[in-house]
């Protein structure tokens, strides 16, 4: 059986998931032993005090990956992490999309309720089914136009006023806009799969 150690107290792993929610978590690294559990499959740190991705390079069987409510600025090291199905940073303070265009397995990725101004960097995302920013900053939403295969997209409460380039995702199945300031809706006709 294996186990982590947590602020002196020892965690087991469940069926190659580890769940460290509200553990007062500062740094990825105050997880004792993590270096040696290499076939771990989901990790999920909400609600601590994490500020930065980093030592999960180790990890490359990792298929979840949740780190929401926590204070992260900044996507960063998870190159190795290319088996990542699903990634959770909602509720942090990140400004920028960057760091994510090698995840080609990802289906799900939500950045909702952070400071996010541009959609970049997920081009390359090709297999993505889900996709949370509301409550962002974003104006425009270029870029977003590559992601052929989403069948969620939540873009709510944030800037857009023009959503032209929802054109050709026509896999879309539920689309979400409120709250922002859009004054023509005609492209949504192209998009006959939308409930």
């Amino acid at each position: 059986m294996e186990y982590v150690r947590i602020n002196k107290k020892r965690v087991l792993i469940n069926a190659n998931n580890l769940y460290l929610e509200s553990f007062n978590i500062n740094k990825i690294d105050d997880i004792k032993r993590l270096k040696r559990v290499s076939n771990l499959e989901g990790l999920y740190l909400e609600k601590n005090n994490i500020t930065k991705i980093e030592h999960l390079d180790h990890l490359v069987n990792l298929k979840k990956l949740h780190l929401e409510a926590n204070i992260i600025t900044e996507i960063s090291d998870l190159d190795s992490l290319i088996n990542l199905i699903d990634l959770e940073l909602s509720a942090n303070q990140i400004s920028e999309i960057k760091s994510l265009n090698h995840l080609q397995k990802l289906k799900e990725l939500l950045l909702d309720n952070n400071n996010i101004k541009k959609i970049e960097g997920l081009e390359d995302l090709i297999n993505l089914e889900r996709l949370n920013l509301s409550n962002n900053q974003i104006e425009e939403i270029d870029g977003i136009e590559y992601l052929k295969n989403l069948r969620y997209l939540n873009l709510s409460f944030n800037k857009i006023k023009n959503i032209d380039k929802l054109t050709n995702l026509t896999n879309l199945e539920t689309l979400e806009l409120t709250g922002n300031p859009i004054k023509n809706f005609d492209v949504l006709e192209n998009l006959k799969k939308l409930k």
